[in-house]
């Protein structure tokens, strides 16, 4: 059995820093946290050589590292991009949603007690066992990378990298509609927040059940598939509206780009673009125009139309009410062409907040999972809201699609959806809705 010095040097290099990782990992499941765990690592060795003070901020950097490593991972942002969100207008929400404000607190708890235990055992700490400790780094850190490791969460958007570019437009053919020669009279591209794919048919077949109305199908071929994801919401839209992996900031930057609302606006179309949070987040005010949106409608805007906003870590208006203004705007005169980001299936997603039709967190409900339930409801009213703007105006084409997979916390919840891709439903009017026209 090591010694006292060396069981303090593995308590305080190893087991009081990773403690909370090592917990959730049990239970939530965290992405890997190889190079923290190795920093961790190398601090504990430092231990008796700095003065306490000296350690204490040492740690105090490495854990605020590690926090924004793993968030940034579980949501697919880089550390770039994480940083560009932080924002008192986000976090405030954040921390008021009863999860987030509790993994708060046990954060906070759990860094006290690492940075007091360095302060007052670091001498000791000096005197521990190296080949000891260096084996159960060791081990520790093959051990994180074997059951943690995923290239959407360790990689994001670098993961892209050599890949052949593929998306929901262009798997279903919805990217081409600009271009043909007689192009339809609206069409709409909905980008639904966190939408996965259910490994379970079944599941699948309840959550698109809003597209099997008969009098639906008369109008439209639906057809349905699935394509990669790398990073979060904004990867999707640039993937989706601007056909790149590339993230905006550099996009817009380095390139003159031709996105998807630019070709519809070249052929006559109004181009807009609908959203329930606030304008800054993602600098979509800034690069929306860019990408060729002639109008931008967000969360200052749409919040006050409507007596009821939808709360959780992004509060803003209920897409059941954002789909009246979406369907407003295909109502306006001339051709259009409307985007629509949906915003209430962020994670974590409480039940009720969808329209309840699953029984979720019942015996016999379909599915076993209460928060994949609760977001299936959710995704459900964004569905049946799409098939009464498709009955409401035939002949539009239009494209569901994921932005990425839901970035659940507990294995169970994710393992319902298959890593690394999102699903696409494109509605494509058929022959008779056409001739329906005037």
């Amino acid at each position: 059995m090591p010694d006292r010095p060396s069981l303090l040097l593995l308590v305080g290099g190893l087991v009081l820093p990773n403690a909370l990782a090592l917990v959730a990992g049990t239970v939530a499941g965290v992405p890997a946290r190889t190079s923290t765990i190795a920093l961790y690592a190398a601090l504990a060795l430092l231990a008796g050589r700095l003065p306490g003070w000296g350690l204490a901020l040492l740690g105090l950097v490495v854990v605020a590292l590690d926090l924004l490593l793993v968030v940034g991972r579980l949501f697919f942002l880089d550390l770039g991009a994480l940083l560009r969100l932080i924002d008192v207008g986000v976090l405030v929400p954040l921390l008021t949603t009863p999860a987030y404000a509790a993994c708060a607190l046990a954060v906070a708890a759990a860094t006290v007690a690492y940075l007091a235990f360095l302060v007052r055992a670091g001498p000791a700490m000096r005197r521990g066992s190296r080949p000891v400790f260096t084996a159960a780094a060791a081990a520790l850190l093959a051990g994180d990378l074997l059951v943690n490791g995923s290239a959407a969460h360790d990689f994001g958007l670098l993961a892209s990298a050599g890949q052949a570019f593929e998306s929901g437009g262009t798997g279903s053919g919805f990217e081409a509609v600009p271009g043909r020669r007689q192009p339809p009279p609206r069409a709409l591209l909905v980008m639904v927040e966190s939408l996965g794919v259910l490994r379970d048919p079944v599941e699948r077949a309840v959550l698109t059940a809003p597209f099997d109305d008969p009098a639906l199908r008369r109008l439209y071929a639906v057809a349905t598939g699935t394509s990669p994801f790398f990073g979060s919401t904004a990867a999707g839209e640039m993937r989706e509206l601007c056909g790149t992996y590339r993230p905006y900031w550099r996009f817009f930057a380095e390139e003159d780009p031709v996105c998807l609302p630019d070709r519809f606006a070249a052929r006559g179309y109004r181009t807009v673009a609908v959203h329930g949070f606030h304008a800054g987040f993602y600098d979509r005010d800034q690069w929306y125009p860019l990408a060729g949106f002639q109008r931008s409608l967000f969360g200052e805007t749409l919040g006050p139309r409507f007596d009821r906003r939808c709360d959780g870590p992004f509060p803003g208006p209920c897409d059941t009410d954002l789909a009246q203004v979406v369907e407003a705007e295909m109502a306006a005169d001339g051709p259009s062409f409307v985007y629509w980001l949906t915003l209430n299936s962020h994670v974590p997603v409480a039940a009720g907040r969808g329209t309840p039709r699953q029984d979720c967190g019942r015996p016999g409900s379909r599915f076993a999972d209460p928060e994949v339930c609760a977001m299936v409801e959710v995704w459900q009213d964004v569905f049946a809201a799409v098939a009464r703007i498709a009955l409401a105006h035939p002949g539009t084409e239009i494209l569901l699609v994921g932005d990425h997979a839901p970035p659940l916390w507990r294995r169970a919840a994710r393992d319902a959806f298959e890593p690394g891709r999102v699903p696409w439903i494109r509605l494509s009017p058929l022959p008779v809705a056409a001739a329906a026209l005037p």
